[in-house]
């Protein structure tokens, strides 16, 4: 009898036991992040992967313009059903609105040209220095090296400058 109400007694605590385990792991509340949060955090998150990117090609001896080469020869800047200059813009405008304090402006547009500007929000991350062993120089030549990759491939030529925190473009269609 003794035995059985030992056995009793250690089944009853091991179920408490696992319930009460089940139910802390059921306490997390999951909250829906406001939408300028996710977009914060992705954006982070894909200029993290970039960094990682242009890291792993120095690190097999490679530099970060063969880097852009590699990324610039594996996707476009714009839908292959519209290759404006528009297009182009608006992809431009998305990239970098999406950063928290990212602003952007089209100065100029026609048909066969644009004139933009920008801010530089990625160098945030680079006030400490190096992000991975990545500079920010080499971070803003993958960035707008395949950018200029992607928008020979549609016939526009993609010039910029940077002055300070701001970034001067020039999108003009040669074809």
């Amino acid at each position: 009898m003794k035995k059985n109400c030992l056995i009793t007694m250690t089944a009853v605590f091991l179920f408490i036991g696992t319930n009460g385990i089940h139910a802390q792991g059921t306490q997390t509340q999951l909250t829906n992040l406001p939408v300028e949060s996710k977009l914060a955090w992705a954006t982070w998150r894909t200029d993290i992967y970039i960094c990682t990117g242009i890291a792993f090609a120095k690190s097999i001896g490679m530099t970060a313009n063969d880097f852009a080469v590699f990324v610039g020869n594996q996707h476009s800047i714009t839908s292959p059903d519209d290759t404006t200059i528009s297009a182009v813009v608006k992809t431009l405008n998305l990239l970098l609105t999406t950063y928290p304090k990212g602003k952007f402006e089209l100065l100029k547009e026609s048909n066969l040209m644009a004139t933009l500007k920008w801010n530089r929000p990625y160098s945030a991350y680079f006030e400490n220095g190096p992000v991975f062993g990545v500079s920010l120089e080499e971070f803003e030549s993958v960035l707008y090296g395949h950018a200029i990759i992607m928008t020979k491939r549609i016939g526009i030529d993609f010039k910029y400058d940077i002055k300070g925190d701001t970034v001067f473009c020039t999108l003009k269609r040669y074809r």
